[in-house]
């Protein structure tokens, strides 16, 4: 059977070799059946402890060949010229060797598997001490197959170099030691296996430590992206500081303290200003970490103005802090109500400051206080979501306080959360936050910094949003805080997302905060699941691939949408937490992606849409979420168009950033990928694979 013309490298080989032009690669069953019986799952040469090749190693040897790390023109031991291929695999290198037929093909002889280097291999280091011209040719024992049988009674160990070979100690070349008595024999042997066990010990090492790097490289990849989705890293928040106002520092008060934590702790002076310096700010962003002003607050102040409520409280709740030009760190409402004075309590403040603080104030200055040392942006972001810890006027500042409050435990949460429920998961949050130990984990505050610190801040603007549904859901609040409560409970599911390398092209927290919002409109719009998902397929099932992917950001709407659809779901469940915790669970997705036919363990070589679950995506993910929990009934022509949506939507998304792995040779034309389903087809019916066998990693 003729695979595909001879490629470059070999041509370049056998250039100067007197062989016929065309040369075409060819596999035969002969050498399949040969390659199966010496090295295959039950070969004599596997049971004493080579590596296996399988029917798919078979199928893929040109791959092996056209990717191969080293190419070497060789004399076989019948003095047929050879060419010997090597790729490095892992902990084992792969040996393909062709001879030229007498059919003026290169076809396949052989091909088996050593563990450690290629570059150990015998044949490869005998060629690499030669030189490397076109006549250079290196003797080397290779089986030949023909009239081949298998011989289950071990020969006699005749001499080191037949020792060697059977215990796959052939990376080193003795000098012969013929007729060893039974005695040498029997302690070579033994040597030999001592040998044979510390290497392959030494190589489970290096694999595992390997795997376990790629593991950390990529998962280092994954976060990157993730965090980088996720800007709500309050501390990071880059903070313009200006130029300095005029302050009159008040030495001769004692300083004042504020405490974050036993970590975090602040000295401030007491400063005057002049009131028109001052800068409050009740827009999220800068020092500013309120979403919502608070008008009755300031009202009160400036009209009923009480120092008792303010003068000698300590801590935040005293005389607000500000930066050096002028910026607000803590008491927006106060400055503002402060310079709405009326002159009634203008009079009731000035007298109260000359009491407590024995100055006298002129009618146009405030008494503030200032850090004492020059503050970073970390820190000035630290006090300021701080500041408000405990005195919400909104959901939003609620968030925004606890996610400061923990942000330093929330970036050593680097590993995945092991938990059997949902109420074990949110006390494994809690317990990883908390670092104050002298206080009980506070589980509610802890998962709902996790959840926000791996949402990203969208047009949806991620920890706004709930200020938003919460007044969407001002008469219906238990359905509002149904949802919040399904996503903050399961904020350790979102973070293990990020964490599990079983999917390393899936997180939901880089759509979070759409899904978010998604899911809050979605109960709020339908009064039931049904109604939801006929409108979402006749949404999507009748628009247009052009219309749907003109612009990429739509693309992350629609999918969020469904995704948002989809998850909104489990919120009318009895127990949305615990449906949703389960749903997330990664050996419950790979479940269900198995079980609906989207991915599975490993990929299926004879289907070329089959995905391995390491290579899922969002798509995938939406389309699992849709199937995932149903009853049988609800499998209706509705869920399918909407299905079939979502695989539109990833058909046009790969558009763009899918690559073939190989090209097509343009001399084959259309047929040959006809031509390798024919190949592996001839190879699968020569014996039928073994489940337990390795997949040759191709990557």
């Amino acid at each position: 059977m003729i695979i595909e013309k001879a490629s470059n490298k070999e041509l370049e080989l056998l250039k100067d070799a007197n062989f016929k032009q065309n040369i075409r690669a060819s596999l035969d069953h002969d050498a399949i059946a040969h390659i199966l019986k010496r090295h295959g799952v039950n070969s004599v040469n596997v049971k004493n402890g080579e590596i296996p090749v399988t029917n798919e190693d078979i199928a893929n040897y040109r791959y092996i060949i056209n990717n191969a790390d080293a190419i070497i023109r060789t004399l076989d031991n019948e003095d047929k010229e050879v060419i010997s291929a090597f790729k490095q695999i892992n902990g084992y290198a792969v040996v393909v060797e062709q001879a030229i037929n007498k059919k003026n093909e290169l076809a396949l002889k052989t091909m088996y598997k050593n563990n450690g280097s290629y570059k150990n291999n015998e044949v490869y280091k005998a060629f690499s001490s030669t030189s490397l011209d076109a006549d250079a040719k290196v003797r080397h024992r290779l089986s030949s197959y023909s009239g081949a049988t298998e011989n289950t009674t071990q020969k006699p160990l005749t001499d080191q170099e037949d020792l060697l070979k059977n215990t796959e100690l052939n990376n080193e070349t003795t000098k012969d030691a013929t007729n060893l008595s039974p005695l040498e024999q029997a302690n070579a042997e033994k040597l030999a296996k001592l040998e044979s066990e510390k290497l392959q010990s030494e190589q489970e090492f290096l694999k595992t430590k390997e795997q376990e790097n790629k593991r950390k490289e990529a998962l280092k990849k994954k976060l990157e992206h993730e965090r980088g989705n996720a800007s709500n890293i309050e501390s990071q928040t880059k903070i313009e500081v200006g130029k300095d106002i005029p302050t009159q520092i008040q030495a001769q008060i004692p300083k004042s303290r504020v405490r974050l934590n036993e970590r975090e702790i602040y000295d401030l002076d007491y400063a005057i200003v002049k009131a028109k310096d001052l800068k409050p700010s009740f827009t999220t962003g800068g020092t500013q970490k309120r979403t919502d002003m608070n008008e009755e607050q300031i009202k009160s102040i400036a009209e009923n103005f009480d120092p008792k409520k303010i003068f000698g409280s300590g801590g935040f709740e005293d005389l607000p802090i500000i930066l050096h030009d002028g910026q607000v760190i803590a008491g927006n409402h106060r400055i503002q109500g402060m310079l709405n004075f009326t002159p009634k309590s203008r009079y009731i403040y000035n007298k109260a400051i000359k009491e407590y603080y024995h100055i006298d104030l002129k009618p146009d200055e405030l008494l503030v206080r200032v850090p004492h040392n020059r503050l970073n942006n970390t820190e000035i972001n630290n006090l300021a979501a701080s500041s408000n810890q405990g005195r919400f006027n909104s959901e939003s500042d609620h968030a925004i306080a606890v996610l400061s409050h923990y942000e330093a435990k929330l970036k050593e949460l680097d590993q995945k959360l092991d938990a059997d429920s949902i109420y074990s998961l949110k006390n494994i949050v809690a317990k990883n936050l908390n670092f104050d130990k002298a206080t009980h984990p506070n589980v509610g505050d802890s998962n709902l910094a996790l959840l926000m610190f791996n949402m990203p801040r969208t047009k949806t603007q991620g920890i706004e949003l709930l200020n938003r549904w919460q007044k969407e859901f001002s008469n219906d609040i238990k359905s509002y805080e149904k949802v919040k409560k399904m996503f903050v409970d399961n904020a350790g599911s979102f973070h293990n997302l990020i964490h599990d390398m079983n999917f390393p092209k899936v997180s939901l927290n880089a759509y979070l905060s759409d899904i978010m919002d998604r899911s809050f409109a979605n109960l709020k719009n339908y009064q039931s699941t049904s109604e939801s998902l006929k409108d979402l397929s006749e949404k999507f099932y009748k628009t247009s691939s052009l219309e749907m992917f003109e612009k990429s950001d739509q693309t992350t709407s629609d999918i969020s949408e469904i995704l948002g659809g989809a998850i909104a779901r489990f919120a009318r469940f009895d127990d949305p937490s615990k449906a949703l915790f389960e749903a997330l669970k990664s050996d419950n997705v790979k479940k269900g992606l198995k079980e609906f036919k989207i991915a599975d363990v490993t990929k299926d070589m004879f289907n070329p849409d089959s995905k391995e679950f390491k290579d899922i995506d969002i798509y995938d993910f939406t389309h699992y979420l849709l199937m995932v929990n149903r009853e049988p009934n609800e499998n209706n022509p509705t869920l399918k168009r909407l299905i079939e949506a979502v695989k539109d939507m990833q058909k046009e998304s790969e558009k763009g950033i899918k690559k073939p792995k190989l090209e097509t040779p343009s001399e084959w034309g259309e047929n040959y990928s006809k031509l390798l389903e024919t190949k592996k087809g001839f190879v699968e019916n020569l014996n039928k694979p073994n489940p337990t066998t390795k997949k040759l990693n191709k990557d």
